[in-house]
């Protein structure tokens, strides 16, 4: 499932590297700043060939890369090429903003538009470069934008990543960018292979560069399951303290808390995220946010403590209605994360951990169906034992994932990891509107046959992808029929997948206390 950012302009036996062996790639002194005035972004050190004036917008370009503030990397590169119009590498950054590796998105036209404001033609880009080192970055973020699908272009500067790694093999940059490049090569999704690969180039590094935005960042990323997520926790301890001003940076730590089922820290970190992205916003003039992201994970915590999270959803649908009227085109899908997709999300949610449904909104007729799919399956969850409504629930959903079937893909050219979940959520809807028939044994081998397929696919990031894991339901049905081994061996299969999570732990309590 993919997984917005917060953006903030809108929310292995090699020896470890280290900074002093970057003197081997620069003739130039520049790029070894380390502290700059209001920048609480993390530490590196980048030695480039731009002038003196390039380097405080350059630098902090690169760490707003590292910490994915898109927005604001794109303004600082376009101040470095103010300073230094000849300056190739700041070219490079702008263009690296429109690229969002880990979810497999990118913006191609402006990319290919920021290259042409350096030169009209790779070669005449390329003789632009003052170093071999710096041609080779301009070379990669040329694939990056070359001709090919997305995901070819993503092996392809992938290998180009890693030729320049291996060729300067002190630079900091050149294995950070790797590693993520190296992420990349999974297209949205989780590889193991490709992750621990990842994961194997930043363990290098980390050891001495425990300030750096990217190292730590990454690393994060690469552990974010429950299976590695323990190898990521000294990431995740430090990340949200070397880069304070980043909401993205406070955020990412919960990740690790989260495949771990630390729920107070999970809280935590998006409370800090979401402060931190309100007063971004507020410096552009802009009043704070209750949906996306991190907001989601917030409310997902919180319920996984017993909290009561009616604010937090009542203030995301406040905000859907407010902003869909300055809409002057609604969208047929609507991101998933988007403000109706995270009140759905949010308000299914809560009904599935209290029992408490909300009001249903009644969305435009053909419109934000990410959202509808959303509420009507909450429907058909909250219909369980009344046939006719689990019925006119389940045709509901059918007609949503029609109207995303036929526009995903103009919507979300480069996604391929969502459509599978709603096909699992779809499956394992189908099965209860078959339980509510009261066709018990044919409901639970449908379920049982949902949830394997649903176990099949990656591991999502974050909160589990089908709101109702198909595992958890399974051991609440054998439950009620009293097969209670059958049902702690579900409740296991689905704590396995989403560690600690208080409906499965309660499941399992019950199934094995007698």
């Amino acid at each position: 499932m993919r997984k917005k950012i917060i953006k903030v302009a809108a929310f292995c036996g090699a020896a470890a590297l280290s900074v002093g062996g970057m003197a081997q790639v620069s003739d130039r002194p520049h790029g070894d700043h380390h502290e700059m005035a209001g920048d609480k972004l993390g530490e590196l050190s980048f030695p480039n060939s731009g002038n003196e004036a390039a380097q405080v917008p350059f630098l902090r370009g690169v760490k707003l890369l590292h910490n994915f503030q898109y927005d604001d990397a794109i303004e600082a590169f376009q101040q470095a090429q103010k300073a230094d119009p000849a300056f190739a590498l700041a070219y490079w950054g702008e263009a690296m903003a429109h690229n969002y590796t880990l979810w497999a998105e990118q913006h191609t036209d402006q990319a290919r538009a920021v290259l042409k404001k350096l030169g009209p033609t790779p070669e005449v880009r390329a003789a632009k470069a003052r170093t071999k080192r710096e041609k080779m970055y301009l070379a990669a973020v040329e694939t990056l934008y070359g001709p090919g699908t997305k995901f070819d272009r993503d092996l392809l500067y992938a290998d180009k990543m890693d030729a320049l790694a291996k060729a300067y093999s002190g630079d900091v940059e050149a294995q950070t960018f790797d590693a993520l490049a190296t992420l990349g090569r999974s297209h949205g999704a989780r590889n193991e292979a490709n992750y621990l690969k990842a994961a194997a180039i930043l363990e290098k590094l980390f050891p001495t560069h425990q300030q750096h935005p990217g190292v730590v960042h990454y690393m994060i990323h690469s552990y974010d399951d429950p299976g590695h997520a323990q190898l990521g926790l000294k990431a995740a301890r430090l990340y949200d303290k070397i880069a304070p001003d980043s909401a993205h940076a406070q955020h990412m730590t919960s990740h690790i808390f989260l495949a771990m089922g630390m729920w107070p820290e999970t809280e935590e970190a998006n409370v800090h995220a979401a402060a931190a992205q309100d007063a971004a916003m507020a410096a552009h003039h802009m009043p704070p946010g209750a949906c996306g992201h991190g907001h989601i994970w917030l409310v997902y915590a919180r319920l996984q403590q017993g909290k009561d999270v009616d604010r937090e959803i009542d203030a995301c649908l406040a905000q859907a209605e407010a902003m869909t009227k300055e809409l002057k085109e609604l969208p047929a899908i609507g991101s998933p994360e988007g403000a109706f997709g995270s009140w759905a999300d949010m308000a299914v949610r809560a009904g599935i951990e209290t029992g408490k449904w909300p009001k249903w909104v009644e969305l435009p007729s053909g419109k934000f169906a990410w959202a509808r799919f959303t509420e009507d399956y909450g429907r058909v969850l909250a219909s369980r034992h009344d046939a006719a409504a689990a019925q006119s629930a389940l045709a509901a959903m059918r007609n949503d994932r029609e109207i995303i079937s036929a526009n995903w893909k103009k919507e979300f050219p480069d996604d391929d990891t969502s459509l599978p979940w709603v096909d699992r959520a779809l499956a394992q809807s189908e099965a209860v509107g078959v339980l509510a028939q009261g066709r018990s044994d044919e409901g639970i081998q449908l379920l049982r046959k949902a949830a394997e397929a649903e176990a099949a696919l990656p591991p999502p990031f974050g909160p589990p992808a089908l709101l109702k894991p198909s595992y958890e339901l399974l051991g609440d049905e054998l439950l009620a029929l009293g097969r209670n081994r059958e049902a702690a061996e579900a409740y296991k299969k689905a704590l396995a997948a989403a560690p600690n999570r208080r409906l499965s732990v309660l499941g399992l309590k019950a199934a094995t206390s007698s």
